[in-house]
């Protein structure tokens, strides 16, 4: 073998060790950044309040008080009935109050601020006349809210519905879980609605642990890799059931039509609330098409329905970010605002 030979060969072997390096060096890394991900992603708040339920996948453990649960202060109470009020509520509405329910997801529960400090609750501050029970519980689909106040609501004699909802809530429908979570799926057969994937499975710590670290795991080359390989370079986003969009607009209608019904045979006025996110202040395709279909139901159906999205896009753009917080929720000026902004229309034949 030549000099020049042995020289090539021990400049390639260290091209190939070098590479080798380089290589385990970005993987190691790599792991790292992932592995500080996992461990700076939070829990989910609702677990230190929230139980399995096998027919709407969780509900809110009734008195429940966590005085600081979204900081210093700020705190989470829940009342006898599983609702996020500070005191239980009779059958009956009591004497000279107008009750309103507040159903819907954590932005009616009113996630990141205390219970007075909630819009549900903001409600019967600007007006004393009212009484307010907030029926909102986190991470809900329009399919559970509706379950949920079908259980819980009708239970108590009020003289509002106010029926909440943001875009992401449309989305849920068709997944058989949530974060890792079971929850049921609605169907239609005929003109009926139908409840199946009841009782809700249980999912393991595992399977919870895993959807709430999804994207952090599939940041790993090796993932991506993997998925590019299989023709998935996109990860799933829901465990679909293949529903399409048609299906659950058509179920979406029918449960309008049965809150509809069954708040006029309470004597009772149910009241459609599209809540903004906070991605809502400019067009979203996505918005723009359920927030249509929304208010084409409500003038076919004759209900009521108030658009904060409207409302929020009339806000000046420098004032837009006080009304969320960091965690994407109402801030307590956000809350004001809807508040504010409901009110407006209760009053409202």
């Amino acid at each position: 073998m030549t000099t020049f030979s042995k020289a090539a060969k021990v400049i390639l072997i260290n091209v190939v060790v070098l590479a080798l390096l380089l290589a385990l060096a970005e993987g190691g890394a790599s792991l790292l950044f992932i592995a500080n991900q996992v461990l700076r992603t939070p829990g989910v708040s609702e677990q230190s309040h929230s139980t399995y339920d096998e027919t709407i996948g969780w509900v809110s453990v009734p008195n429940v008080h966590l005085p600081d649960l979204y900081g210093p202060g700020v705190y989470l109470r829940t009342n006898a009935q599983g609702f996020r009020n500070d005191r239980d509520f009779s059958r009956e509405v009591p004497p000279g109050k107008t009750r309103v329910v507040c159903s819907g997801d954590s932005f009616t529960l009113s996630f990141g601020v205390s219970n007075d400090q909630a819009w549900c609750q903001r409600l019967a501050a600007l007006d004393p006349r009212l009484e307010t029970v907030n029926m909102g519980q986190g991470g809900y689909g329009l399919d559970q809210a509706y379950l949920w106040y079908r259980r819980a609501g009708v239970a108590l004699d009020h003289n509002i519905h106010l029926f909440a909802f943001i875009t992401d809530d449309f989305l849920r429908m068709p997944s058989d879980r949530f974060l890792g979570y079971g929850k049921p799926l609605l169907g239609l057969q005929g003109d009926s609605i139908v409840v199946r994937n009841r009782p809700v499975p249980r999912t393991s710590s595992f399977t919870r642990w895993r959807a709430s670290q999804g994207h952090a795991i599939g940041n790993l080359n090796i993932v991506r890799l993997v998925q590019r390989v299989l023709g998935r370079d996109e990860p799933a986003t829901t465990d679909s059931v293949g529903q399409r969009p048609d299906e659950t607009r058509a179920i979406v209608a029918r449960m309008f039509e049965h809150l509809a019904r069954i708040n006029r045979e309470k004597g009772s006025r149910l009241v459609l609330v599209y809540l903004p996110g906070p991605g809502d202040y400019r067009r979203n395709d996505l918005t723009t098409s359920w927030r249509e279909f929304v208010q084409r139901e409500a003038e076919r159906q004759g209900i009521a329905f108030v658009d904060v999205v409207a409302a929020l896009r009339r806000v000046p753009p420098e004032d837009v970010n006080d009304l969320f917080a960091p965690n994407s929720h109402y801030s307590v000026a956000g809350n004001e605002f809807v508040a504010r902004e409901v009110g407006k229309q209760l009053t409202t034949p």
